[in-house]
């Protein structure tokens, strides 16, 4: 989606050095301390989508580009501190030649922005991040987490180059080796967000193999292809219509698919212990959205429970925008936590489980 731009990072944009590592992250310019109901996690910057890092205490959390060069950052659940954990001090970008991706070389680190998160478990704390990439291009990139010593690292490994006309908005891994990748607009078509706004078909949904390659999913349509999930067996596919404010239900077998209106923009699709669905989203409209440029953009927010076989909807947090949460992007569960993304200051979002009775 259209992202804001703080007025002290679009001061530095034009001058912003290339990234340097650092474990020190910037202060939220707002108190860290709860308020409406939530606690706080202080420090990323516009991060847009969370994966946690199995057997572990971690989150690992996506971070945009939004005039300073854009960081991977690691959350630790116990504690509530975030730190940098790509790029680091020991910084590691060699092509891993096996995962036979074909990819050209490193990304840049000064114009790198990553929305979409997801990670891939792997056998004895070696796991694959993939980040949708649509800053310095079109790509799905991929990282090593070793998650074998107390704290986690990160290492870029190679990335999946998306189409031409595509905007890299979320991915999803296969168990196969491949992945299922959300491109929001054709980052070409300068009447995008004009044509979202009347809810008209900018999106699309792909799945790559490395024998094969990039192919376009049949998916009847989709106005801004945002969020993207899987079932737990990889056969449906969810993946959020954003501007249509609908989810599309998509058997990768058959390929019949169905659409769940859900009454507010989806951003983000996490998959609950229970089979069903966390979508953040927005309670706006597409043209209050495009029109986000300034240092703040306060616009109502949702996280819902999608039942995606039953079709229900059911909203378990709305807020209105302020300073702190512009709007919500997504939720992950995690244990007996549900932490959230959001636009707004420089933090995540969590609350107890227990005081979602619906989660419970």
């Amino acid at each position: 989606m259209k992202r804001w731009l703080p007025t002290a990072l679009l001061l530095a944009a034009s001058v912003a050095p290339a990234a340097t590592p650092t474990k020190t992250l910037p202060a939220a310019e707002h108190p860290c301390t709860p308020s409406d109901g939530l606690h706080y996690i202080c420090g990323p910057t516009a991060s847009e989508d969370l994966a946690a890092i199995p057997g572990t205490p971690w989150l690992v959390s996506s971070g945009l580009n939004v005039g300073a060069p854009a960081q991977l950052y690691l959350i630790n659940r116990r504690t509530h501190r975030a730190t940098t954990l790509f790029p680091a001090h020991d910084l590691t970008m060699q092509v891993d030649t096996s995962l036979r991706t074909g990819c050209s070389g490193p990304p840049s680190l000064a114009a790198l922005s990553m929305d979409g998160l997801h990670l891939l478990a792997g056998p004895k704390g070696q796991h694959l991040l993939y980040a949708a990439n649509h800053g310095d291009r079109h790509a799905i990139e991929l990282f090593r987490i070793d998650a074998r010593r107390a704290v986690p690292t990160a290492s870029w490994v190679g990335c999946v180059a998306m189409p031409p006309g595509t905007l890299a908005n979320a991915v999803v891994p296969l168990a196969d080796g491949g992945l299922l990748a959300s491109s929001f607009h054709d980052p070409n078509d300068k009447d995008a967000w004009t044509r979202m706004g009347r809810r008209e078909n900018t999106g699309s949904l792909w799945e790559w193999h490395a024998d094969s390659g990039m192919r376009r999913l049949d998916t009847g349509g989709l106005s801004g292809a945002n969020g993207l999930e899987t079932s737990a067996d990889g056969n449906t596919v969810y993946v959020s219509a954003w501007s249509a404010g609908e989810l599309l239900v998509l058997n990768r077998k058959t390929g019949t698919e169905r659409r769940i209106p859900l009454g507010f923009l989806p951003d983000n699709i996490k998959r609950a212990p229970d089979g069903s669905l966390l979508i953040g989203g927005q309670r706006s409209t597409v043209e209050r959205i495009a029109a986000c440029n300034g240092p703040e953009c306060p616009q109502d927010w949702i996280i819902a429970r999608v039942d995606p076989v039953r079709g229900t909807v059911t909203p378990l947090l709305t807020r209105p925008g302020n300073a702190l949460i512009n709007y919500a992007c997504g939720a992950v569960q995690v244990e007996g936590t549900l932490y959230l993304t959001a636009r707004g200051d420089r933090r995540l979002a969590y609350l107890p489980l227990a005081s979602l009775p619906s989660l419970r």
